[in-house]
């Protein structure tokens, strides 16, 4: 009966297995600071901008805030449509983790200031 139940056991375990989509790898890590940017009004600013003009306008703002990100010890973790997420702290831990995020968000600032007088299009970041 142990031979069978083991084989059981280890069937049900394949099975789980089999339904997973990726492996998941989970790392623990203290004092780390994440930052998020995400554009006001965005919806409103893709209805009144061409799909040309509204990824260009993406592309450069981006680009910008992952030169200010290596500048700032800060490493993009995600973009999802137009939220920029960035984390310092990770994966060399980092005493001033908070400091190097307020410094992004404030030449972030500055670099959405640039786009939005480079393209005429009405930018602004989500105050929260």
């Amino acid at each position: 009966m142990e031979i069978i139940s083991d084989i059981a056991k280890e069937e049900d375990h394949r099975s789980i297995l089999s339904t997973q989509f990726h492996k998941i790898y989970i790392h623990c890590y203290k004092d780390v600071s994440i930052l998020f940017a995400d554009i006001q009004g965005f919806t409103a600013l893709a209805s009144r901008c061409s799909a040309q003009e509204l990824v260009q306008v993406l592309n450069d703002l981006f680009a910008r805030f992952d030169k200010l990100a290596q500048d700032n010890s800060c490493h993009r973790i995600k973009l999802l449509g137009d939220c920029y997420y960035c984390v310092c702290g990770l994966p060399e831990a980092r005493a001033d983790h908070a400091a190097c995020c307020v410094e992004m968000g404030l030449h972030m600032i500055q670099a959405i200031k640039r786009v939005r007088q480079k393209t005429g299009v009405d930018l602004n970041m989500r105050k929260v």
